[in-house]
């Protein structure tokens, strides 16, 4: 399931902050996303972020992640990654 705040080139208007649609996508175990039907944007990215989660459903929903929760979640595959390398014996 996806939440899309719609009008996002409405910014001024807006009811609902990208904070509040975050954690209430989480409540949902839902992908949120901003987006703006006028210009276009946002749209490309929603299709995208859904084609993941459908063919990776156990994959954690990064668009729903603060600025801190994906540099953290950054740092994590970072480690993952450096983890697997030296298991494999080197970097290539």
């Amino acid at each position: 399931m996806a939440l899309v705040g719609n009008k996002d080139d409405m910014y001024s208007f807006q009811e609902i902050t990208n904070d509040e649609g975050i954690a209430f996508a989480k409540e949902l175990n839902s992908i949120y996303k901003r987006t703006s039907a006028k210009s276009g944007e946002g749209i490309n990215d929603l299709f995208k972020t859904i084609g993941k989660q459908l063919l990776h459903p156990d994959s954690e929903i990064t668009s729903n992640m603060t600025k801190e929760e994906l540099k953290k979640h950054g740092e994590k595959l970072r480690r993952e990654q450096i983890k697997n390398q030296e298991k494999k014996g080197g970097c290539c």
